[in-house]
């Protein structure tokens, strides 16, 4: 397994776990990226924390990694699947997404969920 897929798996599996130190831990001190809960942008590791400690907080929200490819430009594309749930666990709903993951020094410096295929 490729260094970026190593990384964005341990990434994908802390979130699951709702592991907040293990995922600031695999972020770049350089880390930006767009905050799609609450619009704007967040840069650096304490801003990053705030973002996930707010994502966690959300019940019912599950993001796993399907697939992960290395394009050109220096960007990982990582293919997840997004699952909503009701309060009660019941599915609501079910996508799949792309997000574009930058890497630098081993760490995850860029995040970038794109808006449809091909635009990165």
């Amino acid at each position: 397994m490729a260094k970026a897929e190593v990384l964005l798996t341990r990434h994908f599996e802390a979130t699951r776990r709702r592991d907040l130190e293990a995922v600031v831990a695999q972020l770049h001190p350089d880390v930006a990226f767009a905050n799609v809960l609450e619009g704007g942008e967040v840069v650096g590791l304490e801003a990053a924390r705030g973002y996930f400690e707010r994502q966690f907080a959300m019940a019912g929200v599950e993001i796993s990694l399907m697939r992960v490819r290395r394009q050109t430009d220096g960007w990982v594309h990582a293919d997840v699947e997004i699952a909503l749930r009701r309060p009660d666990g019941r599915l609501w709903s079910q996508n799949t997404a792309i997000i574009a993951y930058l890497i630098r020094d081993d760490l995850i410096v860029g995040i970038d969920p794109l808006p449809d295929p091909g635009t990165r």
